[in-house]
């Protein structure tokens, strides 16, 4: 069970800590202490020992220097508490690693979060906390930035050390033997440095999965908690190690359901083979209780998501080798040749599938949508179009809406729920001839509603669609024209879901 989490890449409040409570604690608190768990796939791991590093002079240990000009053989890298380093100097750790085994070892260079209050003065601009991490040569790891105002961005990783310390994670494959290891830190004003570095040699990650699956074959419900350190993940993977944890786990019981902790989308390999997947994104403080109350049904599921998950990496809309001219060339640029059309607009413009559209949510119970209506129509038919296609004319007035669509929503399911319909309207069917320099989205989400509703009961729901939304910029005259013609209008679940269709004649 993972911790809180935190957004690595933006600064953000951070909360009350002694409010901050991981979702193992909260369940533990329902359901009693009797709760088996482990950590899958370890962040951290064990302190590298001397036998397992060379420093400049080859024996066992690390040679470190300072910025005060002292110099030092440490047998390991930990220092807290009495042993912590001096302040004001900054420290860099030479020598060589063994790797036992081929195979991907996780490297942690964590350091204790430091006290704010003692930084918090402009004249000391930006500082790196924790500087880099490099093997052979190559920077693996990278920490994170203090502000001299004030501001803070405290995470190197989304996920901090269980003893909330900061933590540049690395995962490097290494075939067996020694290689160059350079580790720095950069010294904080008026505070000692404490510092420690550790590892997940192939055979400990592959020990800590083996007892994840072994605890699945004994529970009814597993649940993994598994993240992305976004946007570092460029591909669209979970943090390392974490779909082998999830195909295992899944593999061993099939009832498993996964908590997501991600900012971006995420592919999801292992998705037929699990019983559920319970988006979080990063919930904050109150994350831990909020994600038990759901796992538990204590409360429903009830948000959507607000981007679309590819089906594949090559599939999004700057990796598509369709289009070469999105990625950076070696010239350095890039061109966005989808305008308007980018998101969800993009995928349904392109007819790209997906592994979940734009706005798609379930909840706990089922929803039926009926009577759909557009209150501003002077008349309608009824055909048949997968369901009820209304064809309306009204003559926008000024009014807030220009038209609204309203239709019938119940609850069919068992529970009380909550269901989020969504309106959609497309491109006017003569756009190349009316409005030949203008360029329409495919399709565009122009409203959409929260209903909550008790098992069995129903509700109108009323979504009105704004002038604006139907308008386009007109450079030339610097101002809204409102687009005149015929015009679909979807009542949808999500971008690529319709349940209802009609069009709208202004």
């Amino acid at each position: 069970v993972q911790y809180t989490h935190g957004t690595n890449f933006a600064e953000r409040a951070y909360g009350i800590p002694e409010r901050q409570v991981s979702t193992l604690e909260a369940l533990k608190s329902r359901l009693g202490e009797d709760v088996a768990n482990t950590v899958g796939v370890d962040q951290e791991g064990t302190i590298i020992p001397s036998t397992h590093l060379r420093n400049l002079q080859g024996n066992p240990g690390l040679s470190r220097n300072d910025t005060l000009g002292g110099t030092s053989n440490d047998e390991i890298v930990y220092f807290t508490g009495t042993s912590a380093l001096p302040k004001n100097a900054s420290y860099t750790w030479q020598g060589q690693v063994y790797a036992e085994t081929d195979g991907y070892y996780t490297f942690s260079f964590a350091r204790a979060i430091p006290n704010w209050e003692n930084h918090t003065n402009p004249d000391y601009g930006s500082i790196f906390a924790i500087g880099t991490f490099s093997i052979n040569g190559s920077e693996v790891g990278e920490g994170y930035r203090l502000y001299g105002d004030g501001g803070v961005k405290p995470w190197s990783n989304s996920i901090a050390t269980r003893d909330n310390w900061d933590n540049i994670k690395s995962y490097v494959y290494l075939e067996e033997g020694w290689h160059d290891l350079e580790a720095d830190i950069v010294g904080l004003i008026n505070e000692p440095t404490s510092v420690r570095l550790t590892w997940v040699t192939p055979a400990q990650r592959a020990a800590n999965i083996q007892i994840a699956v072994d605890i699945a074959q004994e529970v009814n419900t597993p649940i993994v908690f598994a993240f992305s350190n976004s946007p570092a993940q460029t591909g669209l993977t979970l943090d390392d190690g974490l779909d082998e944890l999830v195909t295992k786990v899944a593999a061993a019981n099939p009832n498993t359901v996964v908590v997501l902790n991600n900012a971006e989308p995420v592919l999801m390999p292992w998705l037929d083979d699990v019983a559920a997947v319970l988006e979080m994104m990063y919930p904050n403080q109150e994350g831990g209780w909020a994600t038990a109350d759901l796992l538990l049904g204590n409360n429903v599921p009830q948000g959507r998501l607000p981007v679309t998950y590819p089906a594949s990496l090559d599939s999004t809309m700057t990796r598509n080798p369709d289009y070469p001219e999105r990625v950076a060339t070696e010239s350095g640029n890039a061109t966005f040749s989808e305008g308007l059309n980018n998101g969800y607009r993009w995928y349904m413009h392109t007819n790209t599938s997906v592994l979940f559209p734009f706005g798609y949510g379930l909840s706990y119970t089922s929803f039926e949508y009926s009577n759909p209506n557009f209150a501003a129509s002077s008349s309608a038919q009824q055909q048949s179009n997968s369901g009820l296609n209304y064809e309306v004319s009204c003559s926008p007035d000024g009014a807030d809406a220009v038209f609204s669509v309203s239709f019938t929503v119940t609850n069919t399911g068992s529970v009380k729920g909550v269901e989020v319909p969504q309106v959609y309207i497309g491109p006017p069917a003569d756009a190349a001839t009316a409005y030949p320099d203008v360029q329409f989205a495919a399709t565009a989400l122009v409203g959409f509603a929260n209903v909550e509703l008790e098992a069995g009961a129903s509700t109108t729901v009323t979504i009105g669609v704004r002038e604006k939304q139907l308008s386009f910029y007109n450079v030339n005259t610097t101002s809204w024209d409102i687009v005149k013609g015929e015009r679909p209008v979807f009542i949808s679940k999500n971008a690529e879901e319709a349940v209802f269709s009609g069009h709208v004649q202004l």
